[in-house]
């Protein structure tokens, strides 16, 4: 009763799983900001996913290039302005400074285009205790899933980088202790990988393909090695490789391995799991974006989100692994593993057909 039960939740917890990842991989947002003070004059440069944009913002009839959406974002910003001016809130010592949208222009990250928006903030001094407050594709507006905002900042002689998200709207200059960056950046990793689905169905994938601990282990180190490898490398080393190629071949990565599960051909399951791992490490690169060298702080920064990723995915582990090894020791065991992997290989075919060839 108990395998059955195993069975059952392990069949339940992947189909909810593929289903979440159908549409909230397509919604979940990533922003960027660069701070700088200079006097009583606070620079704000904010970039924000154009699309996503567009659904919070009337920007008018859809642009289909980046010369249209361009003109569209100038056109658009006294509503631009007016919907940032309660969202991006920049005080000293409790008074709002006067926020004005100075600049419009549109860009792309990842294949994706962005609207990037220069605010210039007035301050009554240029001394005392900033505070940045950020509400931007908050949950109420339901144009995003879940959106997140790396931030750089210079204020004197403080600098450093915070996070923005569902759960962290406000930052005081000043506060921020490498340790609580750290955090920041820790949870940023767990919530990447358990967030984006698609790389939780690859974990289980491989989940369902070791027979044993120890070949579980052997290949979940592979892909950490090597995810880790491009994820470094992209961030440091400035590799950029388009999203349009990565994501689809990250879901064509779960179809393979489970393809390869179900066909009984896992010889050189090393090399394809360190093949695929350095394409999802391209996927976890892209919800930060570094503009500064390297420093220690950042270097802490990195292995922080790395950490985080890790600590992710032994969560999923420590969440699928009991259940496949309860249900390998029933005797229904063959067809109910096939019947898992069959899941996990139709779920990863979707995703690449609809990311190849509909995106």
């Amino acid at each position: 009763m108990r395998r059955l039960l195993a069975f059952t939740g392990l069949l339940v917890f992947l189909l909810t799983t593929g289903a979440a990842t159908a549409s909230a991989h397509v919604i979940a947002s990533a922003g960027y900001s660069t701070v700088h003070q200079d006097g009583s004059r606070v620079t704000y440069q904010l970039s924000l996913e154009y699309a996503v944009l567009a659904r919070a913002v009337d920007l008018g009839a859809p642009a289909t290039d980046d010369g249209q959406r361009a003109q569209a974002l100038d056109t658009a910003r006294p509503r631009l302005e007016e919907y940032l001016h309660d969202r991006v809130i920049v005080s000293l010592d409790g008074a709002a400074c006067e926020p004005r949208l100075e600049t419009t222009s549109v860009s792309n990250r990842a294949e994706k285009p962005y609207a990037d928006l220069g605010l210039v903030y007035e301050c009554a001094g240029d001394e005392g205790l900033f505070r940045l407050q950020y509400k931007v594709f908050d949950d109420s507006e339901a144009v995003a899933d879940d959106h997140t905002n790396v931030v750089e900042y210079t204020f004197g002689n403080e600098s450093g980088r915070t996070i923005f998200d569902r759960s962290h709207h406000d930052f005081t200059v000043g506060d921020n202790t490498l340790a609580s960056s750290s955090l920041q950046f820790g949870k940023l990793g767990v919530e990447h990988i358990l967030l984006g689905l698609d790389h939780v169905l690859f974990v289980v994938a491989l989940v369902l393909g070791a027979t044993t601990f120890q070949s579980l282990l052997k290949v979940i180190s592979m892909f950490t090695v090597a995810h880790s490898v491009t994820l470094v490398s992209t961030l440091l080393g400035g590799i950029s490789v388009p999203a349009v190629i990565v994501e689809p071949l990250i879901a064509l990565s779960i179809a393979f391995v489970a393809v390869e599960n179900l066909l009984g051909s896992t010889r050189h399951r090393m090399p394809v799991v360190f093949g695929f791992g350095l394409l999802h490490g391209l996927g976890f690169a892209g919800s930060l974006r570094i503009t500064d060298g390297a420093s220690p702080e950042l270097l802490v920064s990195l292995l922080s989100f790395n950490l985080g990723i890790e600590a992710g995915q032994a969560l999923l582990l420590i969440a699928v692994f009991p259940l496949v090894l309860l249900i390998r020791r029933s005797r229904f065991s063959v067809p109910a593993v096939r019947s898992a992997t069959g899941v996990v290989a139709a779920f990863g075919l979707f995703w690449f057909v609809e990311r190849f060839f509909l995106t």
